[in-house]
């Protein structure tokens, strides 16, 4: 059962067969990290609007717009990733391998997303097979979709003064953000997103969703699981398709930059590296 846009959208912001389990990297046989880490956190280039505050993203084909990116992409591509990591459904493998090939060979155009205009671009660059899709969206033990609904609770439990004040706060940093992206380059915008300032305010977020509802009604909490589970699918997503070696890029939506960087490090398999350092100046 997918989970509705809606339900992840509250929020601020099937494993792969390409490396065999046995060949993965596993932290409990480690003592020390055996591949690096760099999370590179994006806005929604597309525009999909499935958050609550949605960057409203100019036309990233743009010759302007499109001078930029090729930036960024050569900052990072001097990491030199051997696996490149998207937020896509593993079931549309394939489809994503078809995609890769044709716009590599220059057959088709790079569409308005991030994960082509950053993942495809870079990955051609260093003439990597193609991208890995490791998004997970779904329930999973949940059964009930209306426990992690926490707008109903946030009435039920008569929150409406709370959330008023978590949105304000919300809308500042979202401000910010546009503003940003108005004024500046995407390498300025992608600089903030991997900003401590900003994955501070974005931690806040998702704590402050926690606490909609009450102790028999812990809808904020349980909704938060399934945002904390979902990065954890992901992760171990990750995890899988890493051997020893790997210098792996993730290019994934900003807001799971905490949970998936904390993973990362806590693992044990990786060493995580400095984005901003990257995109400040290709890592020097």
């Amino acid at each position: 059962m997918k989970v509705s846009p809606t339900l992840f959208g509250l929020a601020f912001g099937a494993l792969l067969a390409t490396t065999p389990a046995a060949h993965a990297a596993d932290p409990s046989t480690n003592d020390k990290p055996t591949a690096q880490f760099l999370f590179l956190g994006s806005y929604h280039m597309g525009n999909p609007g499935r958050d609550v505050f949605n960057t409203k993203a100019d036309d990233v084909l743009d010759a302007k717009r499109q001078r930029e990116i090729e930036q960024v992409a050569d900052l990072i591509r001097r990491y030199h990733p051997t696996k490149i990591l998207v937020e896509e459904d593993p079931a549309d493998q394939a489809k994503l391998d078809e995609h890769f090939a044709a716009s590599c060979k220059g057959t088709r155009p790079l569409t308005r997303n991030e994960v082509e205009q950053l993942g495809f671009r870079i990955a051609c660059k260093e003439k990597l097979p193609g991208v890995i899709a490791m998004d997970w969206n779904d329930l999973g033990p949940i059964k009930d979709e209306d426990s992690v609904d926490y707008l109903k609770a946030i009435e039920r439990n008569h929150q409406q003064a709370q959330r008023a004040e978590d949105m304000r706060i919300g809308e500042a940093v979202h401000a910010e953000d546009q503003k940003t992206l108005d004024k500046g380059t995407v390498r300025d915008m992608l600089a903030r997103l991997n900003s401590q300032e900003w994955l501070t305010a974005n931690a806040h977020s998702y704590f402050r969703i926690s606490q909609y509802g009450s102790p028999t009604d812990a809808a904020g909490v349980n909704w938060l699981m399934l945002w904390s589970g979902r990065n954890l699918m992901m992760f171990n997503n990750i995890v899988r398709n890493t051997v020893p070696g790997d210098r792996v890029l993730v290019i994934c939506g900003a807001g799971h930059g905490n949970l998936m960087r904390q993973l990362a490090s806590d693992s044990g398999v990786y060493e995580v590296q400095d984005t901003e350092r990257w995109l400040r100046e290709g890592g020097r």
